[in-house]
């Protein structure tokens, strides 16, 4: 059962990691910040898969329902093994610096999506790729071909459709196009931001491991790492938390909210305890004061 962020005591919630329809969650900006807001969430970052298209709905929305959004992103970038993600706080919806690698990216996935849905069409279950483009507002990905082959009547479920079809050992998988690790952290602080490691454990490496690696993106921009998922169990958690204070890194975290019918965590829900309220004012004062481009 998920937990309840409004049972809990904590005076000022706030969520670090959030989709909308802008890449692969249902909801547009503005419907995830209403629920942000009916949720009890104070501060809400949305960090979006390889594009800033729903940011300035979403600030937009927030100044009009009280919730304070802070604009982010998230990047994928080319790991040593499992999967890295880098999510970023940015101090501009708009950041000029990362705007050309973003329109390459969006390119990039539009093939990719292109040739997946002939692999798909080839196996005889063809989708409607132009209704696929309609509903991916910004950055296209496997969850919206997912979605398409439900529609169509290929597959029962998102789940179904991964196992059958889109799933990295699948028939119509098409490798991802990512950024490496160096470039990707250096288009972050370039364009003024902070850049957190997202859920961890994705990386598949033991805590020494890990926290050796998370060493070297630290030495290349690396700012934070997201400890507060309620995904983590209490030994993930506190492992995570220690790698953060050796290295000096800010514990970030975040629901990673995706819909109300993702099968993903609800927004403000950041496991327990709750992530502190305090990070939101340390990236505040941290993109404030230029602390990422290094000014």
């Amino acid at each position: 059962m998920l937990s309840d962020p409004r049972a809990t005591m904590a005076s000022v919630i706030i969520d670090l990691h959030a989709h909308t329809r802008a890449s692969d969650g249902s909801c547009t900006p503005t419907q995830v910040v209403r629920r942000a807001r009916s949720h009890g969430v104070d501060v809400l970052a949305i960090t979006d898969h390889d594009t800033v298209a729903g940011l300035r709905e979403a600030i937009a929305a927030g100044e009009s329902l009280g919730v304070r959004v802070i604009p982010g992103i998230e990047l994928s970038v080319k790991p040593p093994q499992g999967q890295l993600h880098i999510v970023a706080y940015l101090p501009t919806a708009n950041p000029p610096a990362m705007l050309p690698t973003l329109s390459r990216l969006q390119t990039a996935r539009e093939q990719r999506a292109q040739v997946m849905g002939a692999k798909l069409a080839a196996l005889g279950v063809p989708i409607d790729m132009a209704a696929v483009r309609r509903t991916a507002a910004g950055s296209i990905g496997r969850p919206h071909l997912a979605d398409a082959l439900v529609a169509a009547g290929h597959a029962s479920d998102r789940a179904d459709a991964f196992a059958r079809f889109l799933g990295d050992d699948g028939p119509a998988y098409v490798p991802h196009h990512m950024l490496d690790p160096k470039h990707a952290l250096r288009l972050i602080t370039d364009a003024g931001g902070l850049a957190s490691l997202a859920h961890p454990g994705s990386l598949r490496m033991s805590l020494r491991q890990l926290e050796s690696y998370a060493a070297r993106l630290k030495h290349i921009g690396l700012w934070g790492i997201e400890v507060y998922r309620a995904e983590h169990t209490p030994d993930q958690r506190d492992g995570f938390k220690k790698i953060a204070r050796r290295l000096r890194l800010v514990a970030t975290g975040g629901s990673d909210f995706h819909g109300p019918g993702a099968g993903r965590h609800e927004l403000g829900d950041t496991g327990t305890p709750l992530l502190p309220a305090e990070v939101a004012d340390l990236i505040q004062q941290a993109l404030g004061q230029g602390v990422a481009s290094g000014s």
